[in-house]
């Protein structure tokens, strides 16, 4: 069966093959086979290929960091997940193979209602938006602000606020942006310029807002720093600008701002995986989430999707040989 290894640790294009690995064996107590359907294709992959992501399997490896499949069968007293049903692949299973067995304990089933490519989207971005939102102990009615607001994350963080009963501040890059945002549940959308703070005092008043998400980092922290008010918290949890996270440290310490940066795959986020998969399923299945689309390749065909990710973005590998 079709697989997409890592050899050894560089630069994606020589270091990541295409290869024909066999079939797992049948599963064992406490295991389900399962038919991948889609896997994402997305820049953590391209930091784990190039040995810059903390996760760091033994190679040669299968990697692929989130996806969704199908049952195919289970193992003696496995009764969590049956054949059929569509699973998320939790952390630890790679997924960029047609098949791949599973600990069944921690596979989420999703609603078969829910696009198969939805469902392969859910395990990172929006179960990162949960954990941010969460980050704080906040109580109803508070102010999030964020940057990067239309990434999959930005939007899960939209989402989840709105089920928490918290307010968002989103800043975007682009006009248009601002009514497609509100329409998903953004309370306050705000394009990218360097008078934020002001319209956002323009708009809530002298209301506290005590937690801000960076996604971007580098000189885009200092617009969230702007907004946050005393003794707030400021989250970083990427780096779309490609520069470091470098915050004025006399504005963090003029406003007794703590700062942290934060990883999904820290021991202390884990339990909380399961459950934030089943909540992102259940939104998208009650359309108060939406995913960004993305293109689909067939795997067999993944340096083109490589290729397309590199300067277009995300993409879906279609790893189900029935649909060739």
């Amino acid at each position: 069966m079709l697989a997409i290894q890592l050899t050894q640790f560089g630069e994606p294009e020589q270091c990541l093959k295409v290869v024909d690995v066999p079939e797992p064996q049948a599963p064992t107590a406490g295991q389900a086979l399962i038919q991948v359907e889609y896997a994402p294709l997305d820049h953590h992959d391209l930091l784990l290929a190039r040995g810059v992501y903390p996760v760091r399997p033994e190679l040669p490896s299968v990697i692929g960091n989130e996806g969704a499949g199908t049952v195919l069968a289970v193992g003696p007293d496995v009764t969590h997940v049956r054949p059929g049903d569509t699973v998320l692949l939790p952390f630890g299973t790679f997924a960029w193979s047609e098949q791949v067995l599973a600990e069944a304990a921690k596979l989420t089933v999703v609603d078969r209602s829910i696009g198969l490519d939805q469902a392969a989207m859910l395990t990172i971005n929006p179960t990162t938006g949960g954990l941010l939102v969460e980050a704080r102990d906040l109580p109803a009615g508070s102010w999030v602000v964020q940057n990067a607001a239309n990434s999959g994350v930005g939007r899960s963080v939209i989402a989840f606020a709105e089920e928490r009963g918290l307010r968002t501040i989103n800043i975007v890059r682009r006009e248009r942006l601002v009514t497609e945002l509100r329409e998903l549940g953004a309370d306050l959308v705000l394009v990218d310029r360097p008078d934020v703070a002001a319209r956002v005092r323009a708009a809530i008043g002298d209301e506290p807002v005590l937690l801000g998400l960076d996604g971007v980092s580098g000189k885009a922290t200092a617009l969230l720093l702007d907004v946050l008010t005393e003794g707030a918290l400021l989250v970083v949890y990427g780096y779309m600008s490609g520069e470091p996270f470098t915050p004025d440290r006399n504005v963090l310490r003029a406003k007794n701002v703590t700062t942290n940066e934060f990883w999904m795959y820290e021991e202390k986020y884990l339990p909380r995986h399961p459950a934030l998969g089943a909540e992102s399923a259940r939104l998208v299945a009650e359309g108060k989430l939406t995913l960004p689309s993305a293109p689909v390749y067939r795997a067999a065909d993944f340096f083109e999707a490589l290729a397309h990710l590199e300067h277009n973005g995300k993409v879906l590998l279609d790893f189900n040989p029935r649909r060739a």
